[in-house]
């Protein structure tokens, strides 16, 4: 059952971050952006709760924050032009 809670912790954090970045990746890149973000987010919340011992009272520390800054850390790096081109996407501002 913990582990079944931290794939749902996970899960939200990646879809806290792809809002983030909707519109300007393509397919491939949020496959790339989730993969690595899963990895990330592991490594933070084992740092966080385990060797810090923090207290994240409702994961807003570990499932809020990490989200948010990774996908607005994400968002830089990815330039909508290459989405909006892509035909099998179909990003775009609207979307």
């Amino acid at each position: 059952m913990k582990a079944l809670r931290n794939a749902d912790f996970c899960a939200a954090a990646i879809l806290i971050s792809m809002g983030a970045v909707l519109g300007k990746t393509t397919l491939p890149q949020l496959f790339l952006l989730v993969t690595f973000e899963t990895i990330f987010y592991t490594l933070n919340a084992v740092i966080l709760l385990d060797l810090l011992k923090v207290a994240d009272v409702g994961g807003a520390i570990t499932i809020h924050m990490f989200g948010a800054f990774y996908g607005l850390a994400a968002s830089y790096f990815f330039e909508p032009k290459k989405a909006i081109a892509d035909e099998r996407c179909k990003g775009g501002y609207n979307s």
